[in-house]
């Protein structure tokens, strides 16, 4: 490895071409990062960040009373419509988490309702099944409601004589009681129905509300 103070003092004592080299070697390592385009954090939420934004799956395992889920705005010039945004992300994310549940709820009223009504599991019918699940679960998702903001504020110079920038990161942790999910589950189903108008669909969503609320019970 390169001794840059060793350098230095020799070049005090005489300069050779091999010194030249050297110093302008010890140059190039101590020059500091280009600073453009890097992100230069000013300030952030009171406390250190939060474990629910990185490592969602151990937070929910500690916390096990409730439904938890993340939003997340980035980038955003003013704080207030990055909270607005985060929360709305938030709500997909919910969706996202029903359309899930009710994939797997198919799954299983497929395993159970296989003898009686094999033909109305097809690939459409699922398909068709959560697509309506996406486009019915956000208009009626029920008790959540946000927990906590934390955010982060940067600013950012793209280049030499750019102007500087400032943006926001926000973050928004939304949770449900048991009880509101399931029941959002249950009502999207209903919603579901109405949407999709195949009669082999109707089946299986029927056998799928009753297994939910099997599952549920007590």
């Amino acid at each position: 490895m390169l001794n840059c103070k060793k350098v230095l003092s020799l070049g005090a004592s005489f300069l050779s071409v091999g010194t030249f080299i050297a110093l302008a070697a010890c140059s190039s390592v101590q020059q500091p990062p280009n600073p453009y385009g890097i992100e230069h954090e000013v300030a952030h939420s009171k406390g250190s960040r939060p474990e629910w934004i990185d490592n969602m799956r151990a937070y929910q395992k500690s916390h096990p009373d409730r439904k938890y889920f993340t939003g997340e705005a980035d980038h955003e010039f003013d704080m207030e419509g990055g909270r607005t945004d985060a929360v709305a992300n938030a709500q997909k994310g919910i969706a996202t988490t029903i359309k899930n549940t009710v994939h797997n709820l198919y799954i299983k009223a497929r395993t159970v309702d296989a003898t009686q009504s094999a033909g109305s599991y097809n690939a459409d019918t699922q398909q068709a099944i959560e697509d309506g699940t996406l486009q019915v679960a956000t208009g009626i998702i029920t008790g959540a409601q946000p927990d906590r903001f934390w955010w982060r504020r940067y600013w950012i110079q793209t280049s030499p004589g750019a102007p500087v920038e400032y943006f926001n990161d926000v973050y928004v942790l939304e949770s449900m009681s048991k009880a509101d999910y399931q029941q959002t589950v249950y009502q999207t189903l209903n919603g579901v129905k109405k949407v999709v108008q195949a009669p082999k669909a109707h089946r299986v969503i029927k056998t799928m509300k009753n297994l939910w609320l099997k599952q549920n019970a007590g």
